[in-house]
């Protein structure tokens, strides 16, 4: 391990093929970037936690890529995928346009309560909530629900992902999913009709 440490990031990537050690090594010196890179780039921290996501998976797939014949840096090479990718997301991520955080606002009450103080409006508070809370089961898969209420407890997508012994990318996978059954919540008033 110590002698894959000072061989040149194109060694790493022609040795990866062969080696999960050298991929570890070559993976480990560019979190850094990725990470620069995904707080640079993502307007919420929920955002740079999937773009540090998407470019490690670009990165796996530069390492992948990379051809030391072309005579290109892999530095480059792999900075310029990784940058690809996390744009490419928060393009996607623009037309979804319903960040995970605003989903804890399909399951909040619209506030139009006279009093919020007393012991009636609490009761009835507590009533719609969970009438919503059913209502928005009821749309969800069970699998959908699980990860919605690991995200609501703050956890990442990693923490949900060992969490349910699934993959991050199934987590990503079905958040996504839910952020399209929420945006036609929102556009058609589903609440509205129960």
């Amino acid at each position: 391990m110590h002698e894959l440490e000072h061989c040149s990031d194109e060694e790493l990537a022609v040795q990866a093929a062969e080696s999960e050690a050298a991929e570890g090594v070559l993976l480990s010196r560019y979190l850094r970037l990725i990470r620069f890179h995904a707080v640079k780039l993502a307007p919420t921290p929920t955002d740079a936690e999937d773009l540090e996501q998407e470019g490690m998976i670009a990165l796996v797939h530069a390492v992948k890529a990379f051809d030391p014949a072309q005579g290109k840096a892999f530095g480059a090479f792999a900075q310029t995928c990784i940058l690809n990718a996390m744009r490419s997301f928060l393009r996607k991520e623009r037309r979804a346009a319903y960040p995970v955080e605003d989903l804890v606002g399909v399951l909040e009450l619209r506030g139009d309560l006279v009093d919020p103080d007393t012991p009636e409006s609490i009761l009835t508070q507590k009533d719609s909530l969970a009438q919503r809370r059913m209502q928005v089961m009821a749309m969800l898969s069970k699998r959908e629900w699980e990860i919605l209420q690991c995200l609501l407890e703050g956890s990442s997508y990693e923490e949900c992902a060992r969490r349910l012994s699934i993959s991050p990318k199934s987590v990503d996978n079905a958040v996504q999913r839910i952020r399209r059954k929420m945006r036609a919540v929102r556009s058609t008033d589903y609440f509205d009709s129960f």
